[in-house]
């Protein structure tokens, strides 16, 4: 009887899983900051999660991210999410920009996000050039939510916000954090775990 019931709650964890895809800013990796953390935690809970390191982190070029999505993100549906960072927010709507408009993705959870030229990193703005058709993102994405700390001095957080306002998305906005570096302290952050597990 207990082997049943075992099998029968390992089967319903397989059905509640999600594929996440997580996705790393500027500079980092996939070794970076809260990123192993956090995937390490969703994959004991039985979710499928993919965390890729990018190409030339330092000196990152929009194609060679598309590039990269297109050859590992290829299970796209509803039961499909995606984890970001910093850059890795806008790269990914580059990304989902350029799929047909009929794709369904479960969700993605931002943090730190932007879609505007930010004054002290002038090398991203190559990630903002592609127009984002914000309606388009908006009913491909079911589940969206945008993390910001109101001291972010890397991505302002009205920037982040304005973002959440196009895309039609939550927006938690925490008293503190900066932009969730690994060098402010961030190795976890239990926030995102949280919001993934509220959405059923």
């Amino acid at each position: 009887m207990k082997k049943i019931i075992f099998l029968l709650c390992l089967c319903i964890s397989f059905v509640f899983a999600k594929q996440i895809y997580i996705v790393h800013g500027y500079g980092s990796d996939e070794n970076y900051g809260f990123l192993p953390s956090v995937a390490k935690n969703l994959k004991a809970k039985n979710h499928e999660v993919l965390l890729l390191s990018f190409p030339n982190a330092f000196s990152p070029k929009l194609d060679e991210w598309m590039q990269t999505m297109s050859q590992n993100f290829t299970k796209l549906d509803e039961n499909t999410f995606f984890i970001t960072h910093s850059l890795g927010g806008v790269a990914v709507l580059d990304f989902l920009n350029s799929l047909d408009e009929r794709t369904k993705i479960g969700g993605v959870i931002m943090v730190a996000p932007f879609d505007e030229p930010l004054a002290k990193l002038p090398i991203l703005n190559d990630f903002i050039k592609p127009k984002l058709d914000y309606k388009k993102l908006d009913n491909m994405i079911i589940h969206k939510i945008i993390i910001s700390a109101k001291d972010d001095k890397v991505v302002p957080t009205w920037m982040s916000e304005n973002l959440a306002k196009k895309l039609n998305a939550k927006f938690i906005q925490t008293p503190n954090g900066g932009h969730f570096m690994e060098s402010e302290g961030f190795k976890d952050l239990p926030l995102v775990i949280e919001e993934l597990e509220r959405i059923k």
